[in-house]
């Protein structure tokens, strides 16, 4: 639980990849975004919260003691415009770039006040010894 607590002041947000070069919020990949938003914070909630589940939606619900009800609303709309790209024929954008990239940085701050607060190493064998998102 300490390792987790004392990484959240050394999260990384989704603005900055990993090598620090590239800015993904102007990438021009919708499904990059969601794709990449939606890892972060499932990394997030099962490392830092011990979240379980399958995607987003599960983990949210598995945690939602500890998660504020508007936190949980933003987590699933964030889910939602993810699995409607990835799984609908039909959806090939997100509608409102603007309010998804918002809503995830919103989510994203709020998230580690959580783990700040209620933070944990999740069950099972050692996964990372930091609490980051990428």
């Amino acid at each position: 639980m300490g390792q987790c607590l004392s990484a959240v002041n050394t999260v990384q947000t989704l603005v900055t990849t990993q090598d620090g070069n590239q800015d993904i919020v102007l990438t021009r990949n919708d499904y990059e975004l969601v794709i990449r938003a939606s890892k972060d914070l499932e990394h997030v909630l099962e490392v830092c919260l011990g979240a379980q589940g399958k995607g987003l939606h599960e983990k949210c619900t598995s945690v939602q003691g500890v998660i504020p009800p508007d936190l949980q609303r933003k987590i699933r709309y964030l889910a939602t415009i993810r699995n409607k790209l990835v799984h609908e024929r039909d959806f090939h954008h997100i509608p409102d770039r603007a309010r998804f990239v918002e809503s995830y940085q919103i989510a994203e701050r709020e998230l580690k006040e959580v783990v700040a607060r209620h933070g944990r190493r999740a069950p099972g064998p050692p996964v990372d010894d930091v609490c980051r998102m990428m």
